[in-house]
């Protein structure tokens, strides 16, 4: 991206990310996961958000599906087909069963995603975590996530306290 291009894409970046901000506050939404979406498909950027509640009911959901494949598979003695099933271990990451999706969002009308796109679009999450920490009831266990060109969610940080 230009210089132009990269200003433009910026300041719309910060555009998407206050309204999400300002949204999630007014919805009084405790964040755990807050994700910075490239929609490929659709040429806009978007905010995701999820709860904890949310996560955890996700990821148990996921589970109980995936271990009756898993079973499945083993029970064939076909690993290469369990490993597919693994559990999730972890949170939420699948940006459409958040608590919160879209709660802002913007199309890119004037921008074409280059080089340097996405290492922006990191940049202004990075310049708003603190704000979206305070938004959080655990900022120690918040979860920050952005788009790659490759994925929906590429990026993942924990708070930076230096930032903070």
């Amino acid at each position: 991206m230009s210089d132009a291009d990269t200003f433009v894409a910026s300041a719309l970046f910060a555009e998407v990310l206050s309204n999400a901000i300002d949204e999630v506050r007014e919805r009084s939404t405790p964040v755990y996961t807050f994700a910075f979406y490239h929609d490929h498909e659709s040429a806009a950027v978007s905010v995701c958000v999820d709860t904890e509640e949310n996560s955890l009911r996700s990821v148990a959901r996921s589970n109980a599906y995936g271990i009756k494949h898993f079973a499945k598979a083993v029970a064939a003695g076909d690993l290469k087909s369990a490993a597919l099933w693994s559990a999730n271990i972890g949170r939420n990451l699948s940006l459409g069963d958040f608590a919160l999706v879209n709660v802002a969002r913007a199309n890119l009308d004037e921008i074409t995603p280059g080089k340097g796109f996405h290492l922006a679009m990191v940049r202004a999450l990075c310049e708003r975590q603190q704000q979206v920490a305070e938004l959080s009831l655990a900022p120690e266990r918040l979860l920050f996530c952005c788009s790659s060109a490759r994925a929906e969610v590429e990026y993942m940080w924990s708070l930076n306290p230096v930032a903070g």
